[in-house]
């Protein structure tokens, strides 16, 4: 592989306000569209939301809901989650991105907790948040069913397990659907709204509503491994590993994928997922498509060490308790990258960046083709809203229209090594040949 290409049409990009347009517009059309389905907007606000779930992301949950004056409870086994579920939620509500004041008596008014399932079960809407298992899943949702009144709506927070599965054991299946949430990282605030095949049109309009209640867009998509964000994000984080397995530098990784405008690296981004939670995400989703590279070895074997992510203040960086920054990559990632041994790879950052974009490109042209999707603007803003791609770049579509499909196959052509994960999909060569973009002229 030649790794050194001319490839400085890669920081092309659109006027920063052509850009932010066409993000204004993307966003108008969602709800535009969710409101012309499913009514104007949605049912009106929750009057109390149940979590069940007391980890990173139940407590981020919470902390939105909350940010807007709707109480919660938050149920959870583990007492030592539950005691400090509180406090972790004041900390993120003051904290940036969107940190605001709210006096921490008011906090406390507003989030109870109990290890009972029954408080959860007695909110408007519950929300369960609890390990990416699909067996601890069906489980939960099942006893939810039993205990919910008839007009409540159950929603998974599940990352990519498909609504099918997780459906198997109820009664009512026509309750359930997917609130995917997402860490603050992107232009906005966003849940994926999974329908399943049974999820009944007043569940969704519910989901809306919750959605619009805590000032988040909602993204309605169909039932699949891995939806729309996961289906991009997962293959990005493992083209990153692949990366440190060939010898490039952590730093350099993080670095390239900064200065083109992530909010955050991508082994950074995988921290704060959490690597046993994105290893369970890569094994549900590793035999839903031929063409979609999810594996990693790295991953297991950082799992392995118990090395999974600033939850444990360890995984690709090390970490202080109380710092949401890391402070230095972990050495035990040499001695682990000691399996892979290769020689230091010269890559320039423009390479680096096409080797982690090329992936999702790649993915979101299937899901084209498919029609997992409803168009190009429903790829965009999942990666624009779910993982902090650059709202400057107008969202991966819309950047690689500034490059045409032509130039596009023309550097895929510079990896040709990698073998048929690089190869150009059909769509791809179709929009080449004829000249066309994903938006428009």
């Amino acid at each position: 592989m030649n790794c050194h290409p001319d490839m400085s049409l890669i920081h092309m990009q659109a006027p920063p306000e052509a850009a932010a347009e066409h993000v204004r517009r993307l966003m108008e059309a969602e709800r535009r569209q969710a409101a012309l389905q499913y009514g104007a907007h949605g049912k009106g606000p929750p009057a109390s939301v149940g979590i069940v779930g007391a980890g990173v992301m139940g407590t981020s949950i919470a902390a939105a809901v909350v940010r807007h004056r709707i109480p919660v409870w938050i149920v959870d086994q583990d007492e030592r989650a539950i005691a400090s579920a509180p406090r972790r939620i004041a900390r993120r509500l003051n904290s940036p991105p969107g940190g605001m004041q709210i006096p921490a008596a008011e906090v406390e008014g507003l989030v109870r907790t109990s290890r009972d399932l029954d408080a959860a079960a007695r909110c408007d809407l519950v929300v369960e948040s609890v390990v990416e298992k699909v067996a601890v899943k069906q489980q939960l949702l099942a006893q939810l069913e039993l205990l919910v009144a008839p007009g409540t709506i159950v929603a998974s927070n599940t990352s990519t397990i498909s609504w099918a599965r997780l459906a198997t054991p109820l009664q009512d299946p026509g309750r359930l659907c997917g609130c995917h949430f997402f860490l603050p990282l992107g232009q906005a605030a966003m849940i994926e709204i999974i329908r399943g095949a049974q999820t009944r049109d007043d569940t969704i309009v519910a989901a809306i509503g919750f959605a619009n209640a805590i000032d988040h867009l909602p993204l309605v998509v169909a039932d699949a491994p891995g939806f729309v964000v996961n289906r991009l994000l997962v293959p990005y984080l493992a083209e990153a590993m692949h990366l440190l397995t060939e010898g490039v530098a952590l730093e350099a990784i993080e670095n390239a994928a900064e200065d083109f405008g992530m909010a955050m690296g991508p082994l950074r981004l995988l921290d704060e997922i959490g690597l046993d939670t994105a290893l369970e995400c890569a094994w549900t989703m590793s035999g839903s498509s031929a063409d979609l590279v999810v594996r990693s070895p790295l991953l297991v074997a950082m799992v392995k060490a118990k090395c999974l992510g600033r939850k444990t203040q360890a995984g690709f960086f090390l970490y202080d308790e109380q710092s949401q920054v890391p402070r230095r990559p972990n050495p035990h990632l040499a001695k682990t990258l000691a399996r892979w041994p290769h020689a230091s790879r010269p890559y320039t950052a423009e390479t680096i960046i096409l080797r982690l974009l090329t992936p999702m490109l790649l993915e979101a042209t299937r899901m084209l083709q498919r029609g997992n999707v409803r168009d190009a603007g429903q790829i965009d803003l999942a990666i624009l809203c779910g993982f902090g791609f650059p709202a400057s770049r107008g969202g991966l579509l819309y950047w690689a229209d500034q490059l045409g499909a032509a130039r596009i196959v023309e550097l895929l052509g510079t990896l040709d090594d990698l073998g048929s994960r690089v190869q150009p999909t059909p769509l791809l060569l179709e929009m080449a040949q004829q000249n066309r973009k994903f938006f428009g002229q």
